[in-house]
């Protein structure tokens, strides 16, 4: 009689956690958790039902329990794979990835057929920007899952932030076929016509995927930015605004904005938007380096240097700020501290050819010919449309004529 009660009380336990297991597959991680932990009551060194509890509590964002269930089953079972894989899933998703790699690694030795966790190494290695070793992780996922939509998107996706766009366009085409109702495959797609530059067809891609979920605000700035460079701001603004609606936090779009409200001229709205911004992130370089652009156009030069010297003291290293704020110096004819500004961006990069433009404009305008053609000649070089500039830029009128600047552009002619 004990016996028979033994096993009707093993039969309870494992039909517990078979419910357990039902409860999670749809969904019901509360019911899922509760019934893995009466099993677990009984049974405290089952790898199954700690694998069970582990799941239903990362889906309820109890991460910390998660990590112990986790750690406990592996020390039970350091073999087993589906468990390394979940973990992984889990240091992934709090953003330890190069200790989620190990486990998918781990896992992918112990089931080298496991396209899961090729799909999962791969968002890894592409969130710590090794794209190139992603891609071959979705190549193997792809080769033992060829019909999986979120593994071409996946790609897609790692192919555009490489600039791989025309890659991209396939990749994301094959996830449409499989899955033409996705928006986030429109989207992806979007993004990479844009980078060819068919902003029509990114356009009308975009209106595809709100079409479908108009709640995405990356979908509208996306868009937005595409209809900008096809010179509609109107429609721009328009998509900006949609997006800013969803998500009042956007920081990219009011920045963007505020670029289009200064290329539209409409100089009071720009600096609301980057005002925005600024109260978002507090620390970015690029308000105060905007403002710094907007205040130059107002003819505000001294406003523009201060605000320039905001965005370096967030950002030293910018060479673009560099660059403005010596221009703003060379119109407060400061050329000594406009020289070092361009003086500071060579020692850093000698790939920036405005910056030798520039250092030549204040060599010209001091009348230092054979200085100034030495460094037009540099950066002409890297860019011949530079010859071309000095030709109407004022700075050159008093030496144009002379023997040196002629030859420079006779030598690039006959070049």
């Amino acid at each position: 009689m004990d016996e028979e009660f033994e096993e009707y009380l093993e039969e309870e336990d494992d039909e517990t956690l078979e419910m357990a297991q039902f409860a999670l597959d749809r969904g019901d991680d509360l019911t899922a958790l509760d019934l893995a932990e009466e099993y677990l009551e009984s049974h405290p060194l089952d790898v199954e039902a700690l694998n069970i509890c582990a799941v239903a509590a990362s889906n309820l964002d109890d991460n910390p329990k998660a990590l112990a269930l986790y750690q406990k089953a592996l020390r039970l079972d350091p073999k087993n794979g589906a468990i390394h894989h979940n973990y992984g899933v889990l240091l992934d998703r709090i953003e330890a990835y190069e200790e989620a790699l190990v486990h998918f690694r781990r896992s992918l030795e112990l089931q080298p057929d496991f396209p899961e966790a090729y799909i999962n190494m791969g968002n890894a290695l592409d969130e710590l920007g090794r794209i190139e070793e992603a891609l071959q992780m979705y190549d193997q996922a792809l080769r033992r899952m060829p019909d999986a939509p979120d593994v071409y998107y996946n790609k897609g996706y790692a192919l555009n932030r490489l600039g791989r766009f025309e890659e991209a366009v396939g990749s994301f085409h094959k996830a449409l076929e499989i899955n033409p109702s996705d928006p986030a495959s429109l989207n992806g797609l979007g993004f990479a016509l844009g980078g060819l530059g068919r902003d029509e067809e990114a356009v009308a891609t975009y209106r595809k995927a709100m079409a479908k979920d108009d709640k995405i605000p990356t979908y509208h700035y996306n868009c937005a930015l595409s209809l900008a460079r096809l010179h509609r701001p109107d429609e721009a603004l328009q998509e900006f605004s949609a997006a800013l609606a969803i998500d009042p936090e956007f920081y990219e779009a009011y920045i963007e904005r505020a670029n289009l409200f200064t290329d539209l001229g409409r100089f009071a709205d720009a600096l609301e938007s980057l005002d925005a911004a600024e109260k978002l992130e507090p620390e970015s370089p690029e308000p105060p380096f905007y403002r710094g652009v907007i205040l130059e156009k107002l003819g505000d030069p001294a406003g523009a240097l201060v605000a320039l010297d905001e965005s370096l003291s967030r950002d030293p290293e910018s060479i673009y700020t560099l660059n403005n704020k010596g221009n703003v110096l060379m119109d407060l004819g400061r050329l000594d501290e406009a020289l070092s500004c361009f003086d500071a961006i060579i020692e850093r990069t000698a790939a920036y050819p405005l910056a030798y433009y520039n250092r030549a404009c204040v060599f010209a305008r001091r009348g230092k010919v054979q200085e100034a053609v030495r460094e037009l000649a540099k950066a002409s070089a890297q860019e011949a449309q530079f010859l071309a500039d000095a030709l109407q830029d004022p700075d050159f009128e008093g030496i144009r004529d002379k023997a040196s600047f002629v030859r420079l552009l006779n030598r690039r002619k006959a070049g």
